[in-house]
C-alpha cells in the first residue's frame, strides 16, 4: 500500500469543497456534517466537519485514492482497514470515514455483519 497523502503536502487551501452534507454515525446515535471536496488534479477528497454526538474526529481532507488504496484489496471492510490514513488521529474518524462513503453510496453493509461492508466501487 502506498503511504496516504499527507494533509500537510495536500494543502487544504488548494482543496475546493463541492458539497456539504449529513449523514449518521455508523451506530447510529449522532449525526455528522462532512464535505466532499476537489483538488486541482480532480482528485476527490471528505471530510468530517462535526459530530452533533461530541466524539472526537480528525477534520482533515482524506483522498478518495486513498481510500481506495486502503481498501481495494480488504474483504470486509471495517473501521480498521482505514485507520492507516489516520495515523495517530481519532480512532473516530476512520468510522465516521466509512459512515460518510455508506452514505454517498460507495460502500454498502454486508448481510447479517453491521460493522463490516463492501464497496460498490473500486475505481479511482
Amino acid at each position: 500500500m502506498k503511504k496516504p497523502s499527507n494533509p500537510a503536502d495536500q494543502s487544504a487551501s488548494t482543496i475546493t469543497p463541492l458539497s456539504h452534507a449529513t449523514c449518521p454515525t455508523l451506530s447510529r446515535r449522532s449525526t455528522l456534517r462532512y464535505e466532499l471536496g476537489q483538488d486541482p488534479n480532480k482528485a476527490f477528497y471528505f471530510r468530517i466537519t462535526h459530530n452533533d454526538g461530541g466524539g472526537f474526529f480528525s477534520p482533515e481532507w482524506v483522498s478518495w485514492p486513498d481510500i481506495l488504496d486502503a481498501i481495494k484489496n480488504v474483504q470486509p471492510v471495517t473501521s480498521r482497514s482505514l485507520r492507516a490514513i489516520f495515523k495517530g488521529k481519532s480512532v473516530n474518524t476512520s468510522g465516521f470515514i466509512l459512515a460518510v462513503l455508506i452514505a454517498e453510496g460507495l460502500l454498502e453493509t454486508l448481510p447479517k455483519k453491521s460493522r463490516h461492508f463492501k464497496a460498490t466501487v473500486l475505481t479511482s
